[in-house]
């Protein structure tokens, strides 16, 4: 696997907690750093959060991640949670209210180890993936600039590197994983795009993971140059919660839709940016 990125992402003396969902792709991203902490000066701690949604595949899961962090000495923080009643409760779908659930546990977690770094196991399949899910949705810059790299202490060792990468790595070192069984159910839009579109789009670029990753760079890039016009603007002209419009007038659209976007506590879809402006 290409490990150039993690030097930077993750620098000498960063207090690092993986998460382990247990799925190759964490597990792999787990044993890399644990077999390279010293080599690197990291100091790496497990997390792993059970969704408590998949009745007894999902205990399986976490169970497997404890044995795997037990038999290597790794320290492994595992915590039960309650997704469907959270979604229940404030009307989130399934997947939001696991996804915000399982950050929270990470975050927290963090902060109870003194973590300054906390790795997930997103590959450049996701990013790909991200970015073509956003496109067939309608997304500007930043949806089509997929996963980033870093937010905030969170970061993405992985991300330039493809599943097919990493399945060899696992098998190159004999390391065991468990598989989601909801990762074949066809009624998620990610998995239908995953078996039956990817790889169409593959045998025109089987290097498409790779490309998209390329792609995605750039438009990150650009997305920040454009948001950083925005915030100078709001810098400069934002006052009393207010905004001159004649100066507003005169930004161009990718600009002023911008500080509208980042002034407004909710999002905003396009038509009501345009109707704004």
């Amino acid at each position: 696997m290409n490990t150039d990125s993690i030097p930077v992402l993750l620098p000498p003396g960063s207090r690092v907690l993986c998460a382990v969902s247990g799925g190759s792709d964490s597990i792999g991203l787990l044993h890399l750093l644990w077999t390279q902490r010293e080599e690197w000066g990291l100091e790496v701690f497990a997390a792993h959060y059970e969704h408590g949604i998949r009745g007894a595949d999902s205990l399986r899961d976490a169970a497997f991640v404890e044995a795997f962090c037990r038999e290597r000495g790794i320290p492994c923080t595992v915590e039960h949670g309650d997704v469907p009643g959270y979604a229940a409760r404030t009307g989130l779908g399934p997947e939001a209210a696991a996804r915000e659930l399982r950050y929270a546990f990470l975050e927290r977690t963090a902060d109870e180890l003194g973590c300054d770094r906390i790795a997930t196991a997103h590959n450049a399949d996701d990013n790909a993936e991200t970015m073509l899910l956003n496109l067939t949705r309608g997304s500007g810059l930043r949806g089509l600039g997929g996963i980033p790299p870093v937010r905030g202490r969170i970061v993405r060792p992985l991300l330039t590197v493809t599943r097919q990468e990493i399945e060899s790595y696992l098998a190159e070192n004999g390391l065991p994983h468990v598989e989601d069984a909801s990762n074949a159910d066809e009624s998620y839009r990610r998995n239908r795009l995953r078996q039956r579109v990817l790889p169409l789009l593959q045998e025109m670029n089987p290097a498409l993971a790779h490309t998209l990753g390329d792609t995605a760079a750039l438009l990150r890039q650009d997305e920040g140059c454009l948001a950083s016009l925005a915030d100078n603007f709001i810098e400069k002209h934002y006052q009393n919660d207010s905004l001159p419009t004649k100066e507003l007038a005169e930004l161009h659209p990718a600009v002023a839709s911008r500080v509208l976007r980042a002034l407004c506590p909710q999002s905003l879809e396009r038509k009501h940016v345009e109707e704004a402006l």
